[in-house]
């Protein structure tokens, strides 16, 4: 039960990182908000690495340094940076759905590359889910694309962070069976993130931090929210399985759609539609629950 409570506590951070990543792109364009957000969510990490898995740090092989490199490149560039551009284009309410579709990725990439198995009623839950996030893309499927590419480009981009994400997943998790500590896995992810992002967006979050400090902060708090939740995420994965505990994480939408409701209602506008496939979603996420405790 620890882990699925972990994966609660992720749902929380994700869907409040989105809305502060919302808030702060007001005033920061999303490629340099996604690396203030992972300067952010270093320094917290790395100081709980240093101080809670240091042991971990001094036993990693060189070999250990180009996984996390990968692992950084996947999640960070193909992840986060794909995400906030995402929540840019369509919003944190109609983009958070579609990129906790992810949790179809991970299910995908563990029942086919490791030994993990879906039960029948986690794999009906894992259907619900993906059913609730495709309904929470709202009119986008009864629109010409052709006069709505923001919206395209939107849910084309949250789908690639979803893919990303759903790698990244499972990446985790054996990396934080080889090495140790998730907060090692996460701490040196995230260093190879921003030694990756800051020659494409240093100049741009440079103008970010001088132009705005109510960008700054709220893109900082985004970064601050994220780190608690991957932390969260990856202590989970390390105790249960990625097909369990990835739906569960991915009801962070209801978060993202709770807060959206009071915090963003002048930039968006959470429809019926939106909020139907948002609680199919968490229907989907409670059947994964209770197919993992039988």
């Amino acid at each position: 039960m620890l882990a699925i409570g972990l994966a609660i506590f992720s749902a929380v951070g994700f869907g409040s990182a989105a809305i502060f990543a919302r808030l702060g792109m007001q005033h920061i364009r999303p490629v340099p908000s996604t690396l203030i957000s992972s300067v952010a969510s270093f320094f917290p990490t790395a100081l709980l690495a240093l101080i809670f898995a240091l042991s971990d740090i001094r036993a990693l092989p060189p070999v250990a340094m180009l996984w996390f490199l990968g692992h950084g490149a996947l999640t960070f560039l193909g992840g986060r940076a794909q995400n906030h551009m995402s929540i840019n284009l369509i919003g944190a309410s109609r983009s958070g759905p579609f990129i906790a579709s992810a949790t179809l990725f991970a299910a995908i990439f563990a029942t086919t590359i490791t030994e993990e198995r879906l039960s029948p009623l986690v794999a009906l839950g894992t259907v619900a889910v993906v059913g609730g996030l495709l309904l929470s893309t709202g009119d986008i499927w009864r629109q010409e694309w052709q006069r709505d590419r923001r919206s395209l480009m939107g849910y084309a981009l949250a789908l690639g962070a979803a893919a990303s994400y759903g790698g990244s997943n499972l990446v985790a998790k054996e990396l934080s069976l080889l090495y140790g500590s998730p907060l090692v896995v996460a701490a040196f992810s995230l260093f190879f993130g921003i030694t990756l992002l800051t020659p494409i967006a240093g100049r741009g979050a440079i103008e970010g931090v001088r132009s705005s400090t109510t960008g700054l902060g709220f893109t900082a708090l985004s970064g601050l929210a994220a780190a608690a939740a991957v932390i969260s995420l990856y202590f989970a994965f390390q105790r249960s399985d990625v097909v369990i505990i990835s739906p569960i994480s991915s009801a962070n939408p209801l978060v993202t759609l709770f807060l959206a409701h009071f915090f963003l209602e002048r930039l968006e506008r959470v429809t019926l539609l939106i909020l139907s496939g948002t609680v199919l979603t968490v229907l989907g996420v409670v059947l994964v629950v209770i197919g993992s405790t039988l």
